[in-house]
């Protein structure tokens, strides 16, 4: 696996937007990484941006869009600097559990991936100082969002964030009240909790990024395939060394390039069964680029639309990869669509048939 070393491909990758408000420096930072002296780079960038977009895209703007600026504690961590952060006692659970989480380039242990920050909502900080309490806006959250996992603490209210490619849907609290608020199963799990945070603003959804803006051309530099990635290839020093001026290392941007897999990209219309697109050079132009499956169903894409009929799904894979995604629409999400993960026997069994039953994807959603 290449390793990003030149400071210019670090400047390209901080560049990258991720969505209207957000672009990949703003969560490269790390204190930790700064202080000791680890440079906080993704092994895999291109798995970093693609995971950092679907957090952003549906969690951190909607988010913003309806309480005003929100403000980053902590997003990416290098496995180097989380690992550092854990047997430090610096407030990070181990790379195994963070893996899908703030490890944002590395799947979880069940191969599914996904992305974390830690935010500050200023709107919540005088929200409680005024007497009311985190538990609201987790309420509100879980009501309006799709999010994985929620984990509030107690300076500020801050709390961490998820997304992830199967939701766990779980509110944790080391701040009164302590422990599980909500999770499957729960009682309080399902259903209205609009009561529970009266004269909130009313919801707003994310803005949407220009598409020139927000698609990154890769630099010609060649990465590992997701499958890989089954854990990091490198361990952190047993001690930082020291370098002088470490910021421009902790805020590091990275770049991201493909890795020079093929791309498979497949449309089931209510006309056309299998339609295929082989004009993607990586996963996150497939799903959300000016031509991907987000721009399909927000009719956005030039195809004739009356001979094919609606989108009802878009398949998306990466050959070598463990699995793949499926999208639908979702009107109640910010971006418009859903995305799950699907195993690449079922996708490559759909492409030896040529389509794909409703019934069959359904079950993965």
């Amino acid at each position: 696996m290449n390793i990003l070393n030149t400071y210019e491909k670090l400047e390209e990758l901080g560049r990258v937007r991720l969505s209207k408000n957000f672009f990949m420096r703003d969560f490269l930072y790390s204190e930790i990484a700064a202080w000791h002296g680890i440079r906080n780079i993704p092994e895999n960038p291109e798995r970093a941006i693609h995971t950092g977009r679907m957090l952003c895209e549906n969690l951190l703007e909607p988010l913003q869009s309806t309480f005003g600026r929100i403000h980053i504690r902590s997003g990416y961590r290098s496995p180097q600097v989380n690992e550092y952060g854990n047997h430090h006692n610096l407030n990070c659970a181990s790379n195994e559990k963070n893996f899908g989480r703030h490890i944002w380039d590395y799947p979880d242990a069940q191969g599914r991936c996904g992305a974390m920050a830690c935010i500050v909502v200023p709107w919540l900080v005088d929200y409680m100082e005024k007497g009311g309490s985190w538990t609201a806006l987790a309420w509100w959250i879980h009501d309006h969002l799709p999010y994985s996992s929620l984990h509030f603490f107690s300076k500020l209210g801050a709390f961490n964030i998820g997304w992830h490619e199967q939701p766990e849907r779980r509110i944790d609290s080391f701040a009164a009240p302590k422990g599980c608020l909500t999770q499957r199963g729960m009682s309080n799990h399902g259903g209205s909790h609009a009561d529970q945070y009266k004269g909130f603003p009313a919801f707003l959804s994310a803005p949407t990024a220009e598409p020139s803006q927000s698609v990154y051309v890769a630099s010609p530099v060649k990465f590992a395939p997701v499958s890989e990635l089954s854990a990091p290839t490198t361990k952190p020093a047993a001690s930082p060394s020291p370098i002088g001026v470490s910021f421009p290392l902790a805020v590091a941007p990275q770049v991201r390039a493909s890795n020079g897999a093929k791309v498979n990209y497949r449309a089931v219309h209510t006309k056309t069964k299998w339609r295929k697109a082989n004009n993607h050079g990586s996963l996150d132009s497939a799903l959300s680029g000016p031509n991907g499956a987000t721009a399909l169903f927000a009719g956005k894409v030039r195809i004739d639309y009356t001979k094919h009929g609606e989108p009802m799904y878009v398949l998306v894979w990466q050959e070598g990869a463990n699995s793949g995604y499926a999208v639908k629409r979702n009107a109640s999400a910010s971006n418009g669509v859903k995305t799950v993960s699907v195993p690449m026997d079922a996708l490559l069994r759909f492409e030896a048939q040529g389509q794909a039953s409703q019934t069959e994807l359904e079950r993965y959603f």
